[in-house]
């Protein structure tokens, strides 16, 4: 595949043709046909990739998302309208898992396939998972621009730009879009120093965001501001509501499936594709006599009623066979054990799930603690019914997460709940075992939490208690709000196992297993 401009089948072109119309998006048209003084232009953005070449599970359907399918429906847009920017939110890569990731990081295949499509791409976290110089290689070999406005070198300069600037302006149908992107105030504690060039640091985004939108208002003169990631939504919001002058901010990171709406109190837009490329935003900006008039836009979701392209979903399929095959990884798609039911992560970052209670019980009761607390954002998919290979569990659960015990206090189980409580609807909301409340407003109440590591009888939560809890090292060490609460607890005491170990142990011992809700968070 390496003409851009090549010619789709009618088939993929009217099946496509009739999600497009689903959207609500009008592409404009085709150049030679007047259009008076209105131009409409298609802008389709997707977020965290981490190497989700082939389709899979989600959302309680098998065969979706896939790299086949999602450069089929950018293409067909792009035949429907010459006025499309297709972008990228970053997190190319997920060092670990898939194991696609692992084997074809190296080949930049699909770096070189998105190059095709892509005409900016946000610098995310995981995009150095192998290194500086991996990301510079794919990044020559694709010619996609990379963006973090914020991430500078040891001499104070850019390290992530387009011609010098921390922005790319594109001239689309006569009027002119700048888009830039920033790297989230956590990307300090979640990328290794050692995966940057020596000395890099990351500035604060929010001043960052201001001096970039300015030169983009007043010294290029744009008719529309674009940010393309890579923060978490929380802070998506902030920096709308501090920075004037943004148009669209196309959600990244925080793996949010987000609709489009406009952030309150802001004239800013906001959407978020969830992950993989599950989902793709599709977004119309209108503009009269070169003037923003009116933004539009709806997830698109990449089913399988969804055609793909053949010569990609050939080849990737070939691959995989070959991954599959690889003795390095064939222990990877190896059965481990089967699920009953669906171990779903539905409404994840707001309340319980099955997948979410069923592992941390199993993390709980390895630690033997009376409560265990974990992020939203440790899990990443649901684990469907049936035979369960290593590769669909660290599908589900990607990350090494350490089990860490501290002893804590009544008072300071209240706080981490209220944080909880407070953060709900985003990653960090927290994923419990052991422990049950009802969420009021910003306050967990009504909290009972297991008399004992070994006896499950729940009991009031006394302030003047002290208390076992198990914690990951990310929401302990990492994640904005916890760390600074478990900082003031006891020293954690590193239990020397993993979640997934202990998760997959209890697997391959108690198949068939199953997970249910309980009612141990009540909104």
């Amino acid at each position: 595949m390496t003409d851009r401009n090549r010619t789709l089948s009618r088939t993929v072109l009217t099946a496509t043709l009739a999600i497009l119309a689903q959207t609500g998006c009008h592409p404009a048209p085709p150049p030679g046909l007047p259009s008076g003084e209105e131009t409409r232009v298609q802008i389709i953005h997707f977020s965290d990739y981490h190497a989700h070449a082939i389709p899979f599970y989600s959302e309680h359907r098998p065969d979706q998302g896939g790299l086949a399918r999602t450069l089929a429906y950018i293409a067909t847009t792009r035949r429907m309208s010459s006025n499309v920017l297709a972008l990228s939110g970053g997190d190319m890569w997920n060092s670990g898992t898939p194991a696609w990731s692992d084997k074809y990081y190296d080949g930049c295949r699909d770096w070189r396939w998105l190059g095709e499509y892509v005409s900016v791409m946000a610098f995310g976290n995981h995009d150095v998972d192998y290194g500086w110089e991996a990301l510079q290689r794919c990044q020559k070999q694709s010619q996609i621009p990379i963006l973090s406005g914020n991430l500078v070198g040891a001499d104070g300069k850019l390290l992530l730009g387009h011609q010098g600037q921390p922005y790319v302006v594109r001239q689309v149908g006569g009027v002119k879009i700048g888009m830039f992107a920033l790297s989230g105030s956590d990307f300090v504690r979640l990328i290794k120093p050692t995966n940057l060039p020596a000395g890099a640091k990351f500035l604060d985004p929010i001043p960052a965001a201001k001096e970039i939108v300015s030169v983009l208002r007043e010294k290029e003169q744009v008719a529309a501001v674009v940010f393309i990631g890579h923060q978490d939504r929380e802070s998506d919001v902030a920096m709308a509501q501090a920075v004037p002058g943004i148009d669209l901010i196309l959600g990244t990171h925080s793996h949010y499936k987000g609709a489009f709406a406009q952030i309150p109190g802001t004239t800013t837009y906001f959407i978020s594709p969830y992950q993989y490329l599950s989902y793709l935003s599709h977004v119309e900006l209108t503009f009269r006599s070169g003037k923003l008039s009116g933004v539009s836009g709806k997830l698109v979701r990449m089913d399988s009623q969804l055609p793909q392209d053949a010569e990609v979903a050939a080849e990737t399929r070939l691959m995989q066979q070959d991954l599959e095959k690889d003795p390095k990884y064939a222990p990877l798609f190896q059965v481990i054990g089967s699920a009953s039911s669906e171990l779903d992560i539905d409404n994840i970052e707001q309340n319980e799930s099955p997948l979410g209670n069923f592992v941390m019980d199993i993390a709980r009761d390895t630690a033997q603690a009376q409560l265990a607390l974990s992020s939203a954002s440790s899990f990443r998919a649901t684990i469907p019914p049936g035979p369960i290979r290593n590769e669909d569990y660290l599908t589900a659960l990607p990350y090494k997460n350490k089990i860490l015990t501290f002893q804590m206090s009544g008072t300071q189980v209240q706080a981490l709940l209220d944080l909880t409580a407070s953060r709900r609807g985003s990653d960090l909301f927290g994923v419990t075992s052991g422990v049950r409340f009802v969420i009021e407003g910003n306050r967990a109440t009504q909290v009972t939490v297991r008399k004992s590591a070994s006896d499950a009888q729940q009991t009031p939560l006394r302030s003047d208690g002290t208390y076992t809890v198990m914690a990951t090292d990310y929401i302990a060490n990492i994640a904005t709000g916890y760390k600074d609460l478990f900082a003031q607890a006891q020293p954690a005491k590193d239990t020397g196992k993993i979640v997934n170990d202990s998760v997959i142990e209890f697997i391959q011992k108690k198949s068939p297993v199953s997970g249910q809700r309980d009612g141990r968070v009540k909104p």
